[in-house]
C-alpha cells in the first residue's frame, strides 16, 4: 500500500524528522509512508475529464494521503481520484483559513474579530487600539502583532499586505493559550503555551511550554468544535484546538488541520504519531 506524506517543500525542508518519525512508525504498522513533495506533482483532468496525477512526469495514485500540505484544492483532487485524505478536504478549506474557521465556528465564544480585504491599508473607522492584527491564511504565529498605535499598524499591515487579514480585540490573558490536541475525533491531551514575551505563544516562536489537564469548561469547548466538524463531514483525524482565555473564559483561538507534535513530545511520554497511524490503520482496513 502506497501512502504519501504529502508535504510543499518549505515545510518539509524544517519537518523531515517528524517524516522519519512517520515512516519508522508505519512500517512497524505494515504502512509504506512516504515523504512526496508537491514540486514533484502534477495534477489535472485528462481528456475524458477525469482527475489525474503525474509524479516526476509518469501517471500515479496513491492508495493514501497524509496531508501536511495547506491547499484544499489539492487534497480534493485526490479525494475526486478516490484517494482517502487525512485530514480531509474540507477539514484543510475550513482550518486554514481563519475567516473560514470563524464563521464555521458561529455561535462559539471567540474574540471579537473583523475581516480585512487584501487591500485595506487603513485602520476600519471606529477602531481602538490596542487590537491584534494577523494574516487571515497565515500559521506558526507568522505575522501576529500587536499593534498599539498608527505607526504600529503601518508596518504591521506593510507586511501583510497584499494577503487578507484579522483584526481581533486582545484578549485578557494575551501570550497564554491552549493547545488541545485531537486524534480521531477524540480529545488526546493538552498543552498550554505562554510567551515569554509579546502576544505570540508558539513554541516555534519561543513559548514555553507544559502539559495540561483540561478543565471541564475547556474540554465542554474543544468537544463542541469536534462535534461541528464531525458534523460537517469533516472529522478531525489529528489536529489541534487552541484555546484562548477571556476574564479566565476559554474562547476559540484557532483549529490547526496541520497540526505539530513538538510541543507533545516535549512535555509527554505521549507517542501521537504512533496513535494516530494506529488510527489510520484501522480507517484503512474498514475501506478494503
Amino acid at each position: 500500500m502506497s501512502i504519501w506524506l504529502l508535504y510543499d517543500d518549505p515545510d518539509y525542508a524544517v519537518n523531515q524528522t517528524f517524516a522519519r518519525m512517520m515512516n519508522e512508525r508505519g512500517l512497524e504498522r505494515g504502512l509504506e509512508i512516504e515523504a512526496v513533495l508537491l514540486s514533484e506533482i502534477t495534477l489535472g483532468m485528462d481528456p475524458q475529464g477525469q482527475p489525474r496525477c503525474l509524479r516526476n512526469g509518469l501517471p500515479t495514485r496513491p492508495d493514501a494521503v497524509l496531508s501536511r500540505q495547506r491547499d484544499s484544492l489539492i487534497s480534493e483532487h485526490f479525494e475526486r481520484m478516490g484517494v482517502p485524505v487525512y485530514n480531509n478536504a474540507r477539514v484543510c478549506e475550513i482550518c486554514n483559513d481563519k475567516r473560514k474557521t470563524y464563521q464555521f465556528l458561529q455561535g462559539l465564544p471567540m474574540p471579537h474579530t473583523v475581516f480585512l480585504p487584501a487591500n485595506q491599508t487603513h485602520p476600519p473607522v471606529g477602531m481602538q487600539f490596542p487590537v491584534i492584527l494577523k494574516p487571515a491564511c497565515s500559521h506558526g504565529g507568522d505575522r501576529v502583532t500587536l499593534v498599539e498605535n498608527i505607526e504600529q499598524w503601518k508596518q504591521a499591515a506593510a507586511a501583510i499586505l497584499p494577503a487578507p487579514a484579522l483584526l481581533q480585540s486582545v484578549v485578557s490573558k494575551a501570550g497564554c493559550d491552549l493547545r488541545v490536541y485531537i486524534l480521531n475525533g477524540k480529545i488526546l491531551a493538552g498543552v498550554m503555551r505562554t510567551a515569554r514575551e509579546g502576544v505570540v505563544s508558539n513554541f516555534k516562536k519561543g513559548g514555553s511550554v507544559e502539559l495540561h489537564e483540561l478543565t471541564d469548561q475547556e474540554r465542554q469547548l474543544a468537544e463542541n468544535v469536534i462535534h461541528r466538524f464531525e458534523e460537517a463531514g469533516a472529522p478531525l483525524m489529528m489536529a489541534g484546538v487552541d484555546l484562548l482565555y477571556e476574564h479566565d473564559h476559554p474562547v476559540i483561538g484557532e483549529v490547526e488541520d496541520v497540526v505539530g507534535s513538538r510541543m507533545l513530545y516535549q512535555t509527554s511520554d505521549i507517542d501521537i504519531v504512533a496513535l494516530y497511524l494506529d488510527a489510520i490503520a484501522k480507517e484503512l482496513a474498514v475501506r478494503k
